[in-house]
């Protein structure tokens, strides 16, 4: 076989690859390590058949990368939840990094617009919370409410079992309705938003700065950034099903999913570390507020940090 018709055969193979290594992927992770002996085999046959030196180069060049890509991650002795946490999911997230945009626009835009309104018009908290609502809210978080039930560690063991089953649950719904056509995620991440925005600036304006600020400071990255995970998750299944491409639509399903449970194990990840903090950190009253303000700033910068620069070893 001649080179050029030999390069023309192959070449889709090798840009898939090229294309998994530089978080374009068009490739699932499951398909990477036999495409990767596909590769060594076309080296071999460039080797055999003394191709040129610039074509034998540049496989033996990619297939080095893959290699180091592959086999130099693993880390030997190290879980893979955590090479998972460590490297994989933040390229997920830079990959992703269109549909994690939108999601935290839809999350955090209506936020921050109903925390500025009910900030201005304290009255209209009732389009969003009910009267009840929020003179519950406000019990909540006002320092004389009187602490009723179990105690101390007790009560902290009990309020992180509830805020895992609460929290998670609400990243599961927010996911699974992308199946919808990827409407659920429109609605669920803005509605959020709203909730979360109207209840801060009813807090605040209620003049409730130091426990509610000193409550949700701590976890708020990791909870926050669980809630957009999830929702760009759901948002990539919502994609794929409505364009499949030259896919089937199951086909391009079962690939939108893949990818996006990928997003939402980090985004599980992040709820539980969320209620580590909120039940065990957050709820001390022995620590001041403002100093659970400066922790949990440095806690959005770490995040952010984690983001955008782990998992670049191979890159």
């Amino acid at each position: 076989m001649r080179q050029q018709r030999f390069e023309q055969e192959n070449r889709p193979l090798w840009e898939d690859l090229r294309g998994w290594l530089d978080e374009r992927a068009t490739l699932g992770a499951e398909e990477v390590p036999s495409a990767y002996r596909r590769l060594c085999h076309h080296l071999s046959v460039a080797r055999e058949r003394q191709y040129s030196p610039a074509l034998v180069e540049r496989l033996q060049q990619l297939a080095l990368r893959l290699h180091q890509r592959i086999y130099g991650e693993r880390g030997e002795g190290v879980p893979a939840a955590l090479r998972f946490l460590w490297g994989e999911l933040p390229r997920q997230v830079r990959a992703e990094w269109r549909l994690v945009a939108v999601s935290s626009l839809l999350f955090f835009g209506p936020w921050i617009a109903a925390f500025l309104v009910v900030r201005a018009q304290p009255n209209l908290v009732h389009l969003m919370l009910s009267p009840g609502e929020a003179a519950k809210y406000v019990q909540m978080y006002d320092p004389k409410t009187p602490v009723a039930g179990a105690m101390g560690a007790t009560r902290d063991v009990m309020m992180f079992g509830f805020y895992i089953l609460n929290n998670i649950g609400i990243d599961f719904q927010t996911f699974a309705s992308g199946l919808l056509a990827g409407i659920g995620p429109l609605f669920f991440l803005p509605f959020n938003g709203l909730h979360g925005g109207t209840v801060m600036a009813h807090l605040t304006n209620q003049g409730l700065t130091a426990t509610f600020y000193g409550f949700i400071s701590g976890h708020s990255s990791f909870e926050l950034m669980g809630a957009v995970l999830s929702g760009a998750g759901g948002l990539r299944m919502g994609f794929a099903l409505m364009h499949p491409g030259r896919r089937s639509r199951l086909a391009a399903l079962r690939e939108g999913a893949r990818q996006g449970s990928r997003l939402l194990f980090g985004a599980i990840a992040l709820t539980f570390l969320a209620a580590c903090f909120e039940g065990f950190w957050s709820a001390n009253t022995l620590v001041p507020w403002k100093v659970k303000v400066g922790v949990g700033i440095l806690f959005w910068i770490l995040l952010a940090s984690w983001f955008v620069l782990a998992g670049r070893r191979h890159e």
